[in-house]
């Protein structure tokens, strides 16, 4: 055991420790989740434009239009925040005016979606160019850092308002910012949004197969286990189950079938309790626990759990670098996600419908939503929290025997 621990501190650590500092994967990860509420506010009236209950569906059909507006204002416009939000926290990150940053950057954009003959490709303003606005966010904060670092800036004489100030000292940048990517696209006839299709498919391909869903949710339980949250393995990732979400989402909305297995509703279900499904441990430890430690843990860590928030058990038992919940805290979620994507495949359980809930929202009630009501997926966002309670069981049973021995060595001493 403890050589073990040796080797995940000496060896997995540091490699952890990188990932999570790493500059542009903080900033995609802040980003992608800055606009998150509005995700679901998309998904809630795609729910609503198809409401399982006929009763209910029959109430709701002339706010129709009504729902799909908001929609379309909100996921369909995934490209435009992401533009918007990779500026701003790039900007705060290499300190570049931020208001200007983002400006820029989401005028860029709207370029780039532009076809040869002129016409606006809404699309594109939707998940279609999120990769695009990527892109663009970081070219535009890289152009303008560089120039204002060589000094390739209008300098205003001094009385002049900083307002009119910043807009002149902005002015060189932001022009070949636009004029860049208006050549590009415009005048080259590139279309960025395919081009990176592209060369991100081998990642979004990846992600989209059960194999690689599972290692997805593996190598989260594994950072975590090292204690540094997973959002900086989902970070990578979440652009590509995003897209996925959305694509979803349209085709529903259109009548068509839905083309993807998993969404972030599907990662939302797979994290019960939170990364590592720790609600079964949290059941575990709250009713079948011998030693007070660990019915303690279990007991203050039940509520946040329902929330999938688990820090209070990862930190508390502890999990983090804890040889004995290694196999289930890391294989469990990777197993089970590798399983989901598969039944979905095969059609057994429902291709989710709804791309975006708040992380927060209960295991059962994630399969409720995610399905539109759908059983089958009500059934195995349950299964979610028995198998984990099974996977967990004889983990818990070795580590919760030994502080209960310890307990009472300690009482008898």
């Amino acid at each position: 055991m403890e050589a073990f621990s040796q080797i995940i501190e000496q060896k997995l650590m540091p490699i952890a420790s990188k990932i999570g500092s790493n500059r542009i994967l903080t900033i995609i990860r802040n980003a992608m989740c800055v606009y998150i509420a509005l995700l679901i506010v998309g998904s809630v009236s795609i729910l609503l434009t198809s409401f399982p209950v006929e009763a209910v569906a029959n109430v709701l059909a002339p706010a129709s239009p009504f729902f799909n507006a908001v929609y379309n204002c909100t996921t369909g416009m995934m490209g435009l925040f992401t533009a918007a939000s990779i500026a701003y926290y790039a900007a705060v990150e290499y300190k570049t005016d931020m208001f200007t940053s983002v400006l820029t950057s989401v005028a860029a954009f709207v370029v780039t979606q532009f076809a040869a003959d002129g016409t606006l490709d809404v699309a594109g303003l939707g998940s279609n160019g999120l990769l695009t606005a990527m892109v663009v966010g970081f070219v535009t904060v890289g152009i303008m850092h560089f120039c204002t670092e060589k000094n390739i800036v209008i300098k205003m004489p001094a009385g002049v308002p900083p307002a009119v100030g910043d807009s002149f000292t902005s002015l060189i940048p932001a022009a070949v910012i636009v004029c860049l990517f208006g050549l590009i696209t415009i005048v080259f006839n590139v279309r960025i949004n395919d081009l990176l299709g592209i060369v991100f498919s081998p990642l979004a391909m990846a992600v989209n197969t059960p194999l690689g869903y599972g290692i997805y949710h593996m190598l989260c339980g594994l950072v975590f286990f090292c204690g540094i949250n997973s959002a900086v393995v989902i970070g990578v990732v979440q652009p590509f189950i995003m897209q996925m979400g959305a694509a979803n989402e349209a085709a529903y909305l259109a009548g068509e079938a839905l083309p993807y297995a998993v969404t972030y509703a599907t990662d939302t279900m797979i994290w019960a309790g939170g990364t590592g499904m720790t609600i079964g441990l949290v059941i575990l430890m709250s009713f079948l626990a011998k030693s007070a430690q660990y019915k303690t843990i279990g007991r203050m860590s039940v509520v946040p759990a329902i929330f999938n928030i688990n820090e209070p058990v990862i930190f508390g038992t502890p999990i983090c670098f804890n040889p004995i919940f290694f196999i289930p805290f890391v294989f469990c979620p990777g197993v089970m996600a590798f399983l989901t994507f598969l039944l979905t495949d095969m059609g057994i359980i429902g291709a989710p419908v709804v791309g975006m809930v708040p992380w927060t929202l209960p295991p059962v009630a994630v399969g409720i939503f995610m399905g539109a009501g759908n059983i089958s997926n009500i059934i195995w966002s349950i299964a979610c929290v028995v198998v984990p309670i099974i996977v967990y069981y004889p983990f818990f049973r070795m580590a919760d025997n030994a502080a209960y021995k310890e307990e009472l060595a300690a009482a008898e001493a």
